[in-house]
């Protein structure tokens, strides 16, 4: 009798502690943006913006690809302003803090950026993880190869640190912060600091309107190229 007691215990615990911390369902989610600006006054200017996220979740892995282009006309310049970045991430996903790997690939004719690849490899700590309020931070380290539209290309070793934050003002209107710092840890004072700041209202059913302003700061940019950057994209969304 008492075998069958502490047998049952441990199979009743067993099931209590799976059913506590169900693995999270598979899913595949994601965003389609798309935006189109025009401005005519003493020049005309024409912007085409693309951003697009598309996330895979299984079990405890997640599999993440984003991709932000644009492409700007102005009067009197033959050549488009061209200026993208592609993202992918995995991340193992354990409890509140994600284990996870990096590759990134961004281009900028603005800041003479022809190719700059990065791989990283860090952590993440999830401090709140709901669906109305999430906030977040991580440190991870990067191998950077740049190539500049002039010069020698070169390779840089990097710490990246970041701070996110996702609240729900209700459930029409939600408000994302990404907040990233780089410094190179083989030169002092070399760093960079971008910031990403986007709001979107539903409209109807899967569709929102989304507005996002990027702001870039590099203590170090090429020749001739201002140290900030800054890019405000509105735009249409379709999230599924």
């Amino acid at each position: 009798m008492i075998k069958k007691t502490i047998f049952f215990f441990f199979v009743f615990k067993s099931i209590f502690l799976y059913s506590s911390n169900p693995l999270p369902k598979d899913s595949l989610t994601g965003n389609f943006d798309l935006g189109l600006n025009f401005t005519k006054n003493t020049e005309t200017t024409f912007q085409f913006n693309n951003i697009s996220l598309l996330k895979y979740q299984k079990g405890k892995s997640s599999l993440s690809f984003g991709n932000n282009i644009a492409f700007i006309s102005k009067t009197g310049e033959s050549e488009l302003l061209n200026k993208g970045m592609q993202d992918f991430k995995y991340a193992l996903n354990l409890k509140k803090i994600d284990i996870n790997f990096t590759l990134n690939h961004t281009y900028d004719i603005s800041r003479s950026i022809k190719h700059r690849y990065g791989t990283g490899l860090g952590i993440t700590y999830n401090l709140t993880d709901k669906d109305d309020k999430k906030i977040g931070f991580g440190v991870s380290a990067i191998r950077e190869k740049n190539i500049p539209l002039k010069g020698e290309e070169k390779l840089q070793n990097r710490m990246s640190g970041n701070f996110d934050l996702l609240f729900k003002l209700n459930k029409n209107v939600s408000l994302t912060t990404s907040n990233l710092y780089q410094p190179n840890i083989e030169a002092v004072g070399d760093f960079r600091w971008q910031t990403n700041l986007s709001l979107r209202i539903s409209l109807y059913s899967h569709f929102a309107l989304s507005i996002n302003s990027i702001f870039n700061y590099d203590s170090f940019p090429e020749e001739g190229i201002p140290e900030t950057d800054y890019q405000l994209i509105n735009s249409i969304s379709y999230t599924f």
